[in-house]
């Protein structure tokens, strides 16, 4: 199974009263610990930035997309995103789930299926 983590956020206040410097010492923080990842069985598959042209776009102007090994990694994994500090400079919301392929998820759709069931 893979499971897929998807993180969508914007900056905070607080992190644009930041000095330059203290930004860019979380940043190296965080670039070191997603380095570390992949040892753990995680693929990161892309991060990026919301185009503004995007058709419905969501509100965030950032992503992060991850492959990770399972449910229960990914849960300790939120935890350490939160112990990081990260929350304080970032309003992120999250998507997480099984990989389906399209028929799965649509059958899935036409029979109203619903996490968790």
């Amino acid at each position: 199974m893979t499971q897929i983590f998807v993180e969508l956020y914007n900056y905070r206040a607080g992190w644009k009263e930041l000095s330059a410097t203290d930004r860019k010492a979380f940043a190296d923080k965080v670039a070191n610990e997603v380095s570390g990842l992949a040892q753990h069985g995680v693929e990161v598959v892309a991060w990026g930035m919301n185009d503004r042209a995007t058709a419905h776009r969501a509100p965030y102007d950032f992503f992060c997309v991850y492959k990770v090994p399972s449910a229960e990694f990914q849960r300790g994994f939120d935890a350490a995103v939160e112990a990081s500090g990260w929350y304080n400079y970032f309003e992120q919301v999250c998507v997480s789930g099984k990989a389906l392929t399209p028929h799965e998820l649509l059958s899935a759709n036409v029979t109203l299926t619903t996490p968790g069931e």
